[in-house]
């Protein structure tokens, strides 16, 4: 078989039985040309261009495309405007739309992945849009930064919840891709998981998903290196002395939800982060959230300070005045701060790194299921 393959290679021919045929069809009324060119994508950011399609004076079009790949691909006018495609084996896919702004104003027909993939980059173009100006405002408008943020929350959330229903809604669809960009890996680790599950599972021939999976793969090593504990995994323990002398052990906290939360009073990250840590503590406690903060000063009087100063007004405060060679920071694999550790009732961690928005929405779903 190797001999036939290379007396083939020697002669000249060219053998791809992968390749495949597709009809691409449809109207682009108002465009700068009457060329559209079938691009892809190779994973270097630069578009391949496969084929090139004439339309005639009224827009219409319809051209048999050879592929090498079931893969996304693009029609794209000389204007750059352009519609995203996800291209199969035996595919006949109808495009319609305005040249003038091809991205948000086309319907395509013989392809829901494709109709689902670009509705969501729309979305999240939108989204983009208003969280720029909103960013804009705030330069301009520092003193009102708190407000602005507030303002915007509704808008964030909306957003959130549009991921997590698309995702739902397209569990093994090649779709799913568009929501990787509008991800926060690091936070939103188990969403990004099962996005790439999904995608291997509908769409594994794609040049593009194998790669994504690779990158994956590599990016789960690199998170289980940085995870200091895994998830599901029991809290390991942590007995310290508070301010005044006492003993304190996480363990004390077991069946309540708990923020381990490593932080200190010289950690400007820290201090920042800590009017939001007790904003929730405020909003969730009654209903069985802890706070165990462990701090990472030398100092005990700046560190006695710091909590009073930011009103922390949980009574679990420990530390053993060690900076990064304290015992729990050790254990916990701490190197840098603020570090948190979210518990549940049970003393299984939940999920590690939560600030912010991140950290919100979490407590949200904990407490309002």
């Amino acid at each position: 078989m190797r001999y036939l393959l290379f007396s083939f290679l020697c002669i000249g021919f060219t053998l791809n039985a992968q390749q495949f045929e597709i009809v691409l069809k449809g109207q682009i009324f108002n465009a700068p040309s009457n060329e559209l060119k079938v691009v892809q994508n190779k994973g270097d950011n630069k578009d391949t261009i496969i084929d090139q399609i004439t339309f005639d004076e009224k827009g219409n079009f319809e051209q048999s495309i050879t592929l090498n790949d079931p893969d996304y691909y693009a029609l794209r006018l000389d204007s750059e405007q352009k519609i995203n495609l996800v291209l199969r084996r035996n595919d006949t896919v109808e495009v319609y739309g305005d040249g003038k702004q091809l991205f948000l104003h086309s319907n395509i027909v013989g392809s829901p992945a494709s109709a689902d993939l670009n509705e969501f980059l729309r979305y999240n173009y939108q989204y983009k849009k208003e969280l720029d100006s909103a960013n804009q405002y705030l330069r301009e408008n520092q003193d009102k930064k708190k407000e602005i943020q507030q303002a915007f929350q509704s808008t964030f959330k909306a957003f959130q919840g549009k991921k997590k229903r698309f995702v739902g809604k397209h569990p093994n669809s090649p779709a799913l891709i568009a929501v990787l960009p509008a991800l926060d890996v690091k936070n939103e680790f188990p969403l990004y998981e099962k996005i790439v599950n999904g995608l291997e599972e509908g769409f594994e021939e794609s040049p593009t998903v194998q790669r994504l999976v690779s990158e994956f793969d590599e990016n789960k090593k690199r998170m289980k290196a940085r995870q200091p504990i895994a998830v599901g995994s029991e809290a390991k323990e942590i007995t310290l002395p508070t301010p005044e002398g006492d003993t304190l052990r996480l363990s004390d906290y077991e069946g309540k939800v708990v923020l381990l939360d490593f932080w200190a009073s010289w950690c400007g990250p820290c201090r920042r982060e800590n009017p939001n840590v007790v904003k929730l503590y405020d909003e969730y406690h009654e209903e069985g959230f802890e706070v165990f903060s462990v701090s990472l000063d030398r100092n005990k009087e700046k560190w006695k300070a710091a909590i009073e100063k930011d009103d922390l007004k949980w009574e679990a405060h420990v530390s053993d005045l060690k900076y990064f060679n304290s015992r729990a920071a050790q254990k916990y694999n701490v190197s840098s701060i603020p570090f948190t550790v979210l518990i549940d009732r049970e003393g299984k961690v939940i999920a590690t790194r939560l600030r912010g928005e991140a950290l919100e929405m979490k407590l949200e779903e904990l407490f309002n299921d």
